[in-house]
């Protein structure tokens, strides 16, 4: 019997945006390599690798663009929902 090791989120909030779907408000996860956005009550879920995070990344104020990040991953939430 083989035994799969799953990685805990180290971030792990509710948003204010919500599910197309059902209505409930969408979870932000990061976890590993990746960060997920996504509805527990109708399991959709998008992912975004933390390589392509770093294009959300402001050198100049030395912070994470979380409204530009959490939008852009919302957008691709809302095609998957469709």
């Amino acid at each position: 019997m083989a035994v799969a090791e799953v990685a805990r989120p180290t971030v792990l909030f509710k948003t204010d945006f919500t599910c197309p779907r059902c209505g409930s408000c969408l979870v932000f996860i990061e976890e590993g390599d990746n960060v997920w956005l996504g509805c527990d009550r109708c399991a959709l879920y998008v992912k975004m690798s933390k390589r392509d995070v770093r294009r959300y990344w402001s050198y100049t104020s030395r912070r994470v663009l979380w409204r530009d990040l959490l939008r852009d991953l919302y957008s691709s939430f809302r095609e998957a929902a469709d």
